[in-house]
């Protein structure tokens, strides 16, 4: 399953894990070096626990580079104000 590191309350990191729209959390210390908020594991998920975490560079990227598409469009169909200004 894909999980997203929401967030950090606390220092307790939130997932979400993106199959089952569930949101766990885990001791920061039990997730693999170089995880920080905004990046993407493939995780396996047992009676209700995250059991197994690894991080998932890939999807990471793809997600990323595709919400910088979608913030590059946004961007560019702003044309100004449609009210003139005195």
């Amino acid at each position: 399953m894909k999980a997203y590191f929401d967030r950090i309350e606390d220092d307790v990191a939130v997932l979400l894990i993106e199959e089952t729209k569930k949101q766990f959390t885990k001791p920061i210390e039990q997730l693999p070096a170089g995880a920080v908020p905004g990046a993407w594991f493939e995780a396996t998920v047992i009676h209700n626990e995250i059991v197994e975490i690894k991080l998932d560079p890939s999807t990471t990227y793809s997600k990323k580079q595709t919400t910088e598409d979608l913030l590059a469009k946004l961007r560019g169909k702003n044309k100004g104000s449609k009210f003139n200004r005195d």
